[in-house]
C-alpha cells in the first residue's frame, strides 16, 4: 500500500487488502488532512460521476430502472474509451482500462455497463465521500446509489457540458437516450463527435467556468477552513521550506498536528507491513514454507522489528493521537512488546491474509507468494513531508488543474516514471 500521490489507485488486488484492523485509522487521519474530498485529484472525475448521476436520474424519470452506479461506471468507461481512441491508447494516469476497453463489441450502453466490461477501481469509488464533501449532491445515506444531484451539482455539470451541441440535445438528454437504447455514438469524423470527446475525456480540462464552480464548492463547507489551508500550502512557491515538518502559517495548530501525527502513523503502518514481508520473502522459496518462532530469528527480521519499533516510539513521541478511542496508540504499544516475537505474532493475528499463525509456527495464508519490495516507495519528498496523507498530494494536482498547470506537472511525472 502507497500513502502518497498514488494511493487509492494501488489497490489492484487480494495482496492489497492487507489492512492489519487499520482501516479505520487510516480514514480518520485522511478525513483530518484533508476533509471530504475522498480520493480525487482530477476535477474531471467529479464531473463524470455528478454526469452519470444525473443521466441516471433522466432514465428513470423515463420508466427504465438503472441504478447510479451503472450509469456512472458505463459513462466513464466511455470517456475513457474515447480519450484512448485518442491517443493511439497511451498510458495515462487520469485514464483506467486501457487493456479491457481495447476492443469492445460495439459502442452500445448495454456493452459497456457489462459487469466485466471494465475496471474493478473505477475513478467513481474515489468521489463517494466528495460529492456530497462538496455539496454537489442530496442523499439519503453514504452510499453512491442514493445520490442525486442538487442545483449547486447541476449547475457544475451545465458549466462543464456548456459547449455540447449535439441535433439539438443537451448531452444529459443524448447520453440518457445512449442508456435506453435510442441513439448511437456520432461518427469519430463528425462535429458531434468531437464535441462529445471534449467534454467527456479525462484528458480534457474543464471549461474555465465549471472548474470555478469546482473550486468554489471546495472551498465552502464546513469543513473549508482545512481544505483552504491545504491549497494555500500547495499554492506555496517555497514548498521545501516545510518539508521536514515546519509548520506553514496558514495550516491551523491542531491541523498540523493531525496531519504530522498521520504521517507518523502511516510510517508506522508500512514498517509493520515491511516486516511481514520481510518474513514471507525468508520462508517463500522453503518447503514446506514456514518460520519456527520458537527458534532464533534471522538478522533480517530482527532488524525490521527494530525499524518497526522506531516508527512506534517515533508515533508516540508526538502524544497526538486523534483516533478513536486512541486506537493508533493501542496498535503503536503492541508494536513495542519486550518480546520480538508476541509483536509478529501480534501482527500475524491481524493479517490472516497473506501469513497466519499457527501456534508458534508462521504458516502461510490465501494470498501468499510474491513477496513485495520491502521500502519501495516512489514519492517526491522535496515537495511536502515524508509520508504525508495522499489527500495533500491530491490537493496539489488539483491545483495544478486550477492553475492550467496540470500537463506541465503530468509530464514531468512521466519523465520521472521512465
Amino acid at each position: 500500500m502507497y500513502w502518497g500521490l498514488l494511493g487509492p489507485d494501488k489497490i489492484t488486488s487480494q495482496r492489497r487488502t492487507r489492512t492489519l484492523g487499520l482501516s479505520s485509522i487510516v480514514r480518520k487521519f485522511n478525513d483530518l488532512a484533508v476533509p471530504g474530498l475522498g480520493g480525487v485529484k482530477y476535477a474531471k472525475s467529479v464531473f463524470l460521476a455528478c454526469l452519470g448521476v444525473d443521466v441516471a436520474e433522466k432514465v428513470r424519470q423515463s420508466g427504465k430502472q438503472v441504478t447510479n452506479i451503472q450509469v456512472t461506471n458505463a459513462i466513464e468507461a466511455l470517456a475513457c474509451y474515447l480519450a484512448y481512441g485518442s491517443t493511439e491508447w497511451n498510458k495515462d494516469d487520469r485514464l483506467r482500462g486501457r487493456t479491457k476497453l481495447n476492443s469492445p463489441a460495439d459502442l452500445s450502453y448495454k456493452t459497456f455497463s457489462g459487469t466485466n466490461f471494465y475496471v474493478t477501481q473505477p475513478m467513481r469509488m474515489s468521489t463517494v465521500q466528495a460529492l456530497p464533501g462538496l455539496g454537489f449532491v442530496e442523499s439519503k445515506g453514504e452510499r453512491f446509489n442514493s445520490f442525486s444531484l442538487n442545483q449547486l451539482g447541476k449547475d457544475f455539470v451545465d458549466a462543464a457540458c456548456a459547449s455540447y451541441r449535439c441535433h439539438r440535445l443537451s448531452i444529459i438528454d443524448f447520453l440518457a437516450r445512449w442508456v435506453k437504447d435510442e441513439k448511437q455514438l456520432p461518427s469519430s469524423y463528425t462535429p458531434s463527435f468531437g464535441e462529445l470527446l471534449h467534454v467527456m475525456s479525462p484528458l480534457v480540462r474543464l471549461d474555465q467556468h465549471a472548474l470555478n464552480l469546482f473550486k468554489q464548492a471546495l472551498l465552502s463547507g464546513e469543513n473549508n477552513s482545512r481544505r483552504r489551508g491545504v491549497l494555500k500550502w500547495t499554492q506555496s512557491e517555497n514548498l521545501k521550506t516545510y518539508v521536514n515538518w515546519t509548520k506553514p502559517f496558514f495550516i491551523e495548530q491542531t491541523h498540523f498536528d493531525d496531519l504530522k501525527s498521520g504521517a507518523f502513523f502511516f510510517e508506522l503502518r508500512n514498517k509493520s507491513l515491511d516486516l511481514l514481508n520481510v518474513i514471507e520473502a525468508e520462508i517463500a522459496p522453503l518447503n514446506p514454507p514456514r518460520l519456527e518462532l520458537s527458534e532464533p530469528l534471522s538478522q533480517s527480521i530482527i532488524d525490521a522489528v527494530s525499524n518497526l519499533k522506531k516508527a512506534a516510539n517515533a508515533f508516540l513521541s508526538l502524544e497526538h493521537d486523534p483516533s478513536t478511542s486512541k486506537e493508533a496508540t493501542y496498535f503503536a504499544n503492541q508494536c513495542l512488546q519486550k518480546n520480538d516475537t508476541d509483536i509478529i505474532i501480534s501482527l500475524l493475528e491481524r493479517d490472516e491474509v497473506v501469513l497466519r499463525c499457527r501456534g508458534k509456527q508462521v504458516l502461510p495464508a490465501a494470498a501468499f507468494g510474491k513477496p513485495e519490495p520491502v521500502n519501495n516507495e516512489e514519492h517526491d519528498y522535496s515537495l511536502f513531508p515524508k509520508g504525508i496523507s495522499f489527500r495533500v498530494w491530491n490537493m496539489y494536482v488539483l491545483n495544478r488543474d486550477f492553475e492550467n498547470k496540470l500537463e506541465e506537472w503530468l509530464g514531468l511525472e512521466g519523465d520521472n516514471d521512465e
